[in-house]
């Protein structure tokens, strides 16, 4: 099922095929993030979540529909990625973030909607040496940045002070395109091409405009 892209990544599409990503959180950004690492080849996957699907979510977490409604998010997502790609093997821990023996893994995916539970992924990348894509979505803007223990700052040295958000508004299709930009990182990360190595790549769909600092 790669035979699309398969030439675009032909050098290390194995390598993909190979490597182990978790990512923590399956809602707007974590289930599209998890619907394209599985298309894009990405065949040892983790989620973790302990929330279940609700009307409101259907706005921007595409891997659900109504029939999800009041069913574990983990449960679905299992459900519908091996219809996706019976070769991908999805993991899913179905409990806080806090609570979570983690697998050993090679890339992280922060899909979460709050710094407390982000700064808990980014102390267990530091101490573990694993790189980190965080990303994150208000209104109609998101950002997005690449955390690699030893070579950047952390992501509670980036966010020191931050105050969590207070707008729950999400345009969908920002949600999508910053979910799409940390697959990308994430490919990047895997085959050794430049990505953004600590820095921070914010984007405005309301003004049509895209600033790395």
């Amino acid at each position: 099922m790669y035979e699309r892209h398969e030439q675009l990544l032909s050098q290390c599409m194995e390598k993909i095929k190979k490597t182990k990503v978790l990512v923590a959180g399956l809602g707007g950004l974590g289930s599209t993030v998890l619907n394209l690492l599985a298309r894009t080849g990405f065949e040892h996957l983790y989620a973790v979540d302990h929330k279940i699907v609700d009307e409101p979510d259907l706005n921007r977490q595409i891997l659900y529909d109504h029939g999800d409604l009041g069913r574990r998010k983990v449960d679905a997502a299992v459900e519908k990625i091996k219809k996706i790609n019976p070769q991908c093997s999805l993991t899913t821990f179905e409990k806080p973030l806090q609570e979570v023996d983690f697998p050993e893994i090679d890339i992280a995916v922060d899909c979460l909607d709050n710094f407390k539970s982000r700064f808990v992924l980014d102390a267990f990348c530091q101490r573990k040496q694993i790189p980190l894509v965080h990303g994150g979505v208000c209104e109609f803007r998101g950002q997005i940045a690449t955390i690699i223990p030893g070579q950047t700052h952390s992501l509670r040295d980036l966010y020191h002070g931050v105050k969590e958000q207070t707008s729950f508004q999400v345009f969908p299709g920002a949600v999508v395109l910053i979910a799409c930009l940390q697959v990308t990182e994430v490919v990047k990360l895997t085959c050794g091409s430049d990505h953004l190595n600590g820095k921070i790549l914010q984007v405005n769909l309301k003004e049509y405009s895209m600033e790395i600092f």
